[in-house]
């Protein structure tokens, strides 16, 4: 039994905010990847890649608290666009699990400011730097681990009541759900090209400005960061299969969409590939930027494929067209404007921050040696 969806309805026809969805939370999985692909390449850097990854390891350090920044403001917008659109079962399940939900905020404080404070203390205590990423890390991870516990719970309304008789306390994590471990990969799975990415475009500036042996270790590091993802998703695309056989022939079937996003995937994937690779040895920013268009089309089929996944899923309890809809044209283009004048401002502050993070790399650089052009 599915509690009824609020009596007011929609403001606004599902497909529209479905694809405000959609958008917002690619955004904010950018943002949670290049976090998480930080920590991961910062402490390879440290405890396995030598003196020559030093550089890019510290790259990837000083973006840390920019990186949370940011994977907070994008998180809430397609968080309320999910209690607009699963509301009942979205509440039921963070209440039936609400001991370790309640936990989300100051657990992401913590992790914060674990993360500024490495910033801050920077060169001061340098051996006991990699501990405060690592720990931040792993609280991020614990925070991830929540979400795709909540959100794959509201996909079995069936178990709630009985979760919640035997755990009134709002003590279930694990709920014997055996997608969560492939759902929780899949979306993690694309940290290190995140990442990567980011170091490719490092290299880019610093090729510019003449350190070419830098340039050409950082973009080279990037590109084999890059390579390791798309084998976590097909890690994680399989897991799915396993555990979810019944939903993802389910969709299949029933929406020609699924072949779509899939070619779209895949396309993504391989544009990333090639352009990351075409990026080694050059100056031009259109081959990183095409590449990072690439990433952003694989991560929005993966953020599409996963809502159509649960629609199928839940087809037997809830359907969103079952919704009575009210529409508030004034307040949704208010909404859109003030949208797009957040992620234009957002998208101005990361043009002006992320060159600022080389330009510290050049000046480490030319603290230790001459550019090699002089």
């Amino acid at each position: 039994m599915v509690a009824p969806p609020d009596p007011l309805g929609f403001a606004l026809q599902p497909w529209i905010i479905q694809s405000l969805a959609y958008l917002t939370l690619t955004c904010h999985l950018l943002a949670m990847n290049f976090t998480l692909g930080s920590v991961f390449l910062y402490l390879w850097t440290r405890l396995r890649g030598g003196e020559e990854y030093r550089g890019a390891g510290d790259f990837l350090g000083s973006g840390l608290p920019l990186g949370v920044s940011y994977l907070i403001t994008l998180g809430i917008p397609p968080l309320l666009f999910v209690q607009v659109l699963y509301g009942q079962l979205f509440y039921s399940s963070s209440v039936i699990m609400g001991a370790f939900w309640i936990q989300v905020i100051p657990v992401m404080i913590l992790a914060y400011a674990g993360f500024y404070y490495f910033k801050l203390t920077r060169g001061k205590r340098p051996r006991e730097r990699w501990y405060i990423v690592g720990l931040s890390g792993l609280l991020l991870l614990y925070i991830g681990f929540i979400y795709v516990n909540n959100f794959t719970l509201t996909m079995s309304p069936e178990k709630m009541l009985g979760l919640y008789t035997e755990h009134p306390g709002g003590g279930v994590l694990t709920h014997g759900e055996p997608s969560i471990v492939p759902r929780f990969l899949l979306f993690i799975g694309g940290s290190l090209a995140v990442a990567g990415l980011a170091l490719i475009w490092r290299g880019i500036y610093l090729r510019r400005w003449g350190f070419e042996t830098e340039a050409d270790r950082s973009q080279g590091f990037g590109f084999r960061a890059v390579l390791i993802s798309p084998a976590l998703w097909a890690v994680a695309a399989a897991g799915l299969y396993l555990t979810r056989p019944d939903g993802l022939a389910a969709m299949w079937q029933s929406t020609g969409s699924t072949l779509i996003l899939f070619i779209v995937g895949l396309l993504g994937c391989a544009v990333m590939i090639i352009f990351a690779r075409a990026a080694a040895g050059t100056q031009s920013v259109r081959a990183p930027l095409i590449a990072s268009l690439g990433m952003f089309l694989t991560m929005a089929s993966m953020v599409i494929f996963r809502d159509l996944v649960r629609i199928e899923v839940l087809r037997p309890h809830f359907s969103l067209s079952s919704v009575p809809v009210n529409t508030q044209w004034g307040m949704f283009i208010l909404f859109v404007i003030t949208l797009v004048a957040g992620l234009t401002l957002m998208g101005i502050l990361f043009v002006k921050v992320f060159p600022g993070m080389a330009e510290r790399s050049r000046e480490q650089l030319e603290g230790l040696k001459r550019p090699e052009s002089q």
